[in-house]
């Protein structure tokens, strides 16, 4: 890194922006689901919220059966489960905490009162009846967040680390919401034709999509075109695309506008990622492999981040298993394969629930 920021505060910057974004796309998932639950019955329809980031067996070891309160409590409160709501935006604070000296009174404020307005909330905020409502106030206040970092961060060499944070999130967010059906079918879960429509109109609502989605295909809903949508539409800024687009913009000036020679493995990942993703927009076939897309996808971004790591965070050269996989298509057709979990918490530790 540069003499003007820290190893430490890159990092903590980066992670604050995940952290913050993957607290607002829990909610959005869970959200999403006690709507789209309406009306159905029995565990197995909140098990494939575990399967869909591959919690069985931790999520097994403390709770006997996937019922919606279980379901709920691990993926909120539960704070031995690092990806928990609670969990991630004390994290997000502890690393704002370390970023004192560089962000505004007003991201540490808003973040702290975040962080205090979440512990105020009740068991009964949670229950399946108000889950929606409470989930709602938490992604407003991962709003709040980014809109205050986006109007008061110092753009000097912390600001394309917050961006590089918040759109490897987003991607691999993205990515697992296009996975839901592979995690339905993984935990037995069996919808009808008409739930099938309604589950893809629920993406793209939990996705804030919807609309747009209609916009662009005004002739109706097609599960093709919404996974297509939510991949390459480089308009929509939680698409894949959008998101690669600005994680290559954001290298770029880490490597051009602060000359950070580091940056240059990073730059060529970034490239190939975009390369391999064109090649994916003229598969025709994509749907009937989308669950082998969103693990390729999940993949790239682990070892981008393990390379970032590399270069600026002072990590060990340790990439994950599978590097340098480029998109194969239906050739990379490998069956019931688990998703790709975060490979790194928030100081850079490998996580002990890893591949």
């Amino acid at each position: 890194m540069s003499g003007r920021l820290l190893s430490r505060h890159a990092e903590c910057t980066f992670w604050l922006a995940r952290y913050l974004e993957r607290v607002e796309s829990m909610a959005r998932i869970l959200e999403a689901h006690s709507s789209f639950r309406r009306g159905r019955t029995g565990p197995d329809s909140w098990a494939w919220i575990i399967a869909l980031y591959s919690d069985e067996t931790n999520f097994y070891k403390k709770f006997p059966t996937a019922d919606a309160a279980s379901v709920i409590q691990y993926y909120v409160t539960y704070l031995d489960n690092p990806s928990s709501i609670q969990a991630s935006v004390r994290a997000a604070r502890e690393n704002a905490r370390a970023l004192r000296p560089l962000i505004s009174t007003d991201m540490w404020l808003q973040i702290n009162d975040f962080y205090m307005r979440l512990l105020s909330f009740g068991d009964s905020d949670f229950t399946e009846a108000r889950l929606s409502r409470s989930c709602d106030a938490i992604k407003r206040g991962c709003y709040a967040e980014i809109g205050v970092a986006e109007s008061t961060l110092y753009r000097d060499e912390s600001w394309p680390f917050f961006r590089l944070g918040l759109f490897i999130e987003r991607a691999d967010q993205t990515s697992r919401l296009l996975d839901v059906q592979f995690a339905q079918r993984a935990t037995g879960m069996e919808t009808s034709p008409e739930q099938q429509a309604g589950l893809w109109n629920a993406l793209l609502r939990s996705a804030s999509a919807y609309h747009a989605y209609r916009r662009a295909h005004a002739s109706g809903l097609d599960p093709a075109a919404v996974a297509r949508f939510l991949i390459f539409d480089t308009r929509l800024p939680r698409s894949i695309a959008f998101c690669a687009d600005e994680i290559q913009r954001m290298v770029s000036q880490l490597r051009g506008e602060f000359r950070l020679r580091n940056a240059q493995r990073s730059f060529e990942r970034v490239e190939a990622f975009q390369t391999d993703l064109q090649s994916a927009r003229r598969d025709e076939g994509l749907l009937a492999h989308l669950h082998q897309f969103n693990d390729w996808v999940q993949s790239e971004l682990m070892l981008l981040t393990a390379e970032l790591g590399n270069a600026f965070f002072g990590h060990q050269k340790t990439p994950p298993a599978g590097a340098d996989q480029p998109y194969a298509g239906r050739s990379d057709a490998g069956g019931q394969q688990k998703l790709s979990q975060s490979p790194l918490d928030a100081t850079g530790s490998q996580q002990s629930q890893g591949q």
